[in-house]
């Protein structure tokens, strides 16, 4: 216990020392630049101050033209034991704000009542997309953006990014990753309608979905080559016939979108 208290006492004589060296380093600059001030005249300007881009360049200070007095003060402000106290306790407070904000953050993440509904919207439709979002819930953009990001960062909702877009869904293990990637074709209307009356007539032809959606054999075509290569159609082929049967994980994802639709 004397040893502790020795050490304390020598620790705050240091911390005095430092704080008494640093005032007589100040008062000693204040004292040479008064003893070194020159006198100076003052004379009216008759011609327009210059201003060209060189007058308004600031000029460059090299190391070695700082006083050596400036640079011990400087040094010796950075490592006094007197100015660690007060910067532990900013830093420490500090952190406490941010983590406190983050506690609080990921309680009450769904009692903003907009992005509780941006929440429940992606709920409801796995795979919307933003645009999708933000004509639904009629909300600003950058709002929006706000409000998704935090949803994110809070694991929430997941993004699947494909060809440049991002699609939206909830962040509880309910899609694989192929399964995200399905939900993400069947936001195209045309083909959620094609996946829809396939699961209704199974082993359906070209001509059959070319009557359905009013279009031609070309469009079909297209359409039904990134349905199959999605994996959510497959195709078989008898002679010239080509029909058309969902597969196993497409026939779950298109009941359960068409029962919540129904809903």
């Amino acid at each position: 216990m004397v040893r502790a208290m020795r050490v304390k006492k020598q620790n705050r004589i240091s911390g005095v020392i430092y704080a008494a060296a640093l005032l007589i380093l100040v008062s000693s600059l204040i004292s040479s630049a008064g003893a070194t001030s020159m006198q100076y005249s003052v004379q009216n300007w008759d011609e327009a101050p210059p201003v060209n881009e060189e007058s308004k360049a600031p000029v460059p200070l090299d190391l070695w033209q700082v006083s050596p007095l400036v640079l011990a003060a400087v040094t010796l402000a950075m490592i006094s034991p007197v100015m660690v106290l007060p910067a532990e306790i900013i830093l420490g407070g500090i952190g406490l704000v941010a983590l406190n904000f983050r506690r609080v953050e990921v309680k009450t993440v769904l009692d903003h009542e907009l992005r509780n509904g941006i929440y429940r919207h992606v709920l409801d439709n796995p795979g919307v997309c933003f645009t999708d979002i933000e004509k639904g819930l009629d909300v600003n953009r950058g709002t929006l953006d706000y409000h998704l990001k935090v949803l994110r960062r809070e694991h929430r909702i997941a993004v699947l990014t494909k060809n440049g877009r991002s699609f939206y869904f909830e962040n509880s293990g309910r899609y694989t990753r192929e399964e995200m990637e399905m939900l993400a074709i069947l936001r195209n209307d045309t083909e959620f309608t094609i996946c829809e009356y396939l699961l209704d007539s199974p082993g359906a032809s070209r001509n059959e979905i070319v009557s359905l959606i009013k279009t031609t054999c070309s469009t079909v075509s297209w359409h039904m080559k990134r349905l199959t290569d999605s994996g959510l159609v497959c195709s078989t082929k008898d002679g010239r016939i080509v029909s058309y049967h969902l597969s196993g994980p497409a026939k779950r994802i298109v009941e359960d979108i068409s029962g919540s639709r129904c809903v």
